[in-house]
């Protein structure tokens, strides 16, 4: 063996034995003394499980539209005239008043024309009637007399037997009669008028325009009813029912009565709710407008038999602890109705003490007890 070759070996026989010397002598080396840290007490917030009767109460909000809104169209052809007010928007007309008339001279012409022609018929079967049918003459005869051509046309006798019908029916009568009546009812069309309190919210053509059948003249929306659509927990709306009393808050603070005039019956999948239409009368003294932003508290049916508890004290939705001999357990409860800040629950025993307050930094040597026994 050379000598290079023996250094080496020597330097690996020292190497290894060192490597064992050390591991020898860390066998005595003592841990550090693990200490166990004391007992200590949490004091929570925490109640007695207790059911009752809870209000159905549920604050919603949502912004205030018309109860009715038209969109006004002419139905037949004229000249577009103002009614009893300027027709302008923002116009207000009391229900019946009229809006606005279409003139047509030559159709008003034409149906007086028809009336006239229609009293020379009657007055051309008259003498007939006399010989014919004494009994039905008087009747037909006051008939003639209450024709006025500038006003509709009453009612038509009715004839009494066959034989006066065949003869009416030969005579054109019925068929004079009734295309009267029918362009009376065309007629009326030219006149508009409010079907109900209301202002013009919208106006597409002024007054003194020549206008067609179909063409739109503007928006008349009610003013006297409002309705709020507003959003329920789809957990909630059973609770809801149509007449629902409803209280509605305005940016002032004013209350208004309201009620629930229908129930949606599709939920929105975004939000996981439905929509809730609230109807509420407006008021001369504190007066609404659409599009006003309200908030509406709905007064709904009681919820038997639960207690109500903080939301940010479950957990996974449906999860609650306990204390119980010192430990906090984890028990599950059935969620009945949720609020914005609190919710109604049952499936706890009455008696258990419930935590009704979020709990971190849960540790194995740590005792719980309620902030009343402190």
């Amino acid at each position: 063996m050379n000598r290079k070759s023996l250094i080496i070996l020597t330097v690996l026989i020292l190497v290894v034995s060192g490597f064992f010397i050390m591991k020898w002598l860390s066998g005595f080396k003592k841990g550090p003394v693990k200490k166990t840290p004391p007992p200590i007490t949490r004091y929570v917030k925490a109640q007695p499980v207790s059911y009752s009767n809870l209000p159905g109460i549920i604050q919603t909000s949502g912004r205030l539209r018309a109860f009715d809104e038209i969109i006004i169209s002419s139905e037949v052809g004229g000249r577009l005239e103002r009614g009893d007010h300027i027709f302008k928007t923002g116009q207000f007309f009391r229900k019946g008043e009229l809006i606005a008339r279409v003139v047509n001279d030559e159709f008003t012409y034409q149906l007086r024309a028809q009336k006239s022609n229609f009293l020379k018929s009657i007055a051309n079967i008259l003498p007939d009637l006399k010989i014919d049918f004494p009994e039905s003459y008087p009747q037909w005869m006051d008939f003639f007399e209450s024709i006025d051509i500038n006003k509709p046309l009453p009612e038509i006798p009715s004839s009494t037997s066959s034989k006066e019908r065949i003869f009416m029916a030969s005579r054109n009568i019925l068929n004079e009669y009734y295309s009267i009546k029918s362009n009376e009812v065309r007629y009326t069309k030219y006149f508009i008028h409010a079907p109900y309190d209301g202002s013009l919210k919208e106006v597409s053509m002024q007054a003194g325009s020549v206008v067609n059948p179909g063409v739109r003249l503007g928006i008349f929306t009610r003013t006297d009813l409002f309705e709020v659509e507003v959003p329920v927990r789809v957990q909630n709306i059973n609770l809801i029912s149509v007449n629902t009393k409803a209280d509605l808050y305005d940016d002032s603070g004013f209350k208004h009565k309201g009620y629930v005039s229908r129930v949606g019956e599709v939920i929105n999948t975004a939000t996981n709710t439905v929509s809730v239409f609230v109807a509420v009368k407006n008021t001369r003294e504190f007066p609404m407008f659409d599009g006003m932003y309200l908030n509406v508290v709905l007064h709904g049916k009681d919820v038997p038999e639960v207690m109500e508890m903080p939301r940010n004290a479950v957990y996974n939705g449906s999860e609650v602890y306990i204390i119980k001999d010192g430990k906090l357990e984890k028990r599950e409860i059935n969620v009945l109705k949720l609020n914005d800040e609190t919710l109604y629950f049952n499936g706890l025993k009455p008696g258990e003490m419930v935590v009704t307050e979020a709990i971190t930094g849960i540790t194995g040597n740590a005792t719980f007890k309620p902030l009343s026994e402190k």
